[in-house]
């Protein structure tokens, strides 16, 4: 039977000391590591290692750690993310919470803060796996949707009632009715709930959720 290999913690940092020095660190709490000399460098590699948390800089040549955090959350790539920055502030906080970062650490961080991130991370990437499976389990029943029943989903994501929906789209309840039902068949749910949770989930925007819940 092959085994398994152990998540890994990735560091993308153009800086080569840092890079060095990440390593030495990483390996002395016995934490397997992989390191990047840019975001582009890892796009590229990344779907090939086993990795369970991922640092960025912020600051890079090129795509900064934001972007990259972007272009992830757009994958739907649900790898916990901790960001590393020498001027953090308020607002890049808070825009690296929204599209999904579990953490921001500010530069210099003391070792044991940036160890204490990097293995909640790996609790957190076993949750996520979880949520991997099921969104691979959804993304069919969503695909299986005509224009017109995904539109209806989406308003119902947006808690509108049903005779706005029926307004806004220019037809019955009645015909409301029916796409209703059809959506809950073939999304093989009962509830409102789970429909608005997995429209989410498949759109990416429900990441911040899992990661920060």
């Amino acid at each position: 039977m092959t085994a398994v290999a152990k998540p890994a913690v990735c560091l993308v940092d153009d800086d080569p000391e840092l890079r060095d020095y990440f390593k030495t660190l990483t390996k002395s709490s016995g934490l397997p590591a992989f390191t990047f000399a840019s975001a582009e460098e890892f796009l590229e590699n990344f779907a090939q290692k086993p990795i369970g948390c991922i640092v960025l800089d912020v600051r890079m040549p090129g795509m900064g750690g934001l972007e990259l955090l972007e272009a992830l959350r757009q994958r739907h790539v649900l790898i916990p993310v901790i960001l590393l920055t020498a001027h953090a502030d308020v607002r890049l906080a808070v825009k690296a919470m929204r599209l999904g970062a579990m953490d921001v650490l500010e530069k210099p961080y003391r070792e044991e803060d940036l160890l204490a991130a990097v293995r909640q991370a790996f609790a957190r990437f076993e949750k996520l796996k979880l949520v991997q499976s099921e969104l691979q389990s959804i993304a069919p029943r969503i695909s299986s949707l005509t224009p017109r029943e995904l539109e209806v989903l989406d308003q119902m994501v947006a808690g509108k009632k049903n005779r706005t929906i029926a307004e806004e789209l220019g037809i019955s309840t009645k015909t409301l009715d029916i796409h209703r039902a059809n959506i809950m068949r073939k999304m093989k749910t009962k509830t409102v709930a789970d429909l608005v949770r997995w429209r989410l989930l498949e759109r990416g925007e429900a990441f911040a959720l899992q990661t920060h819940g």
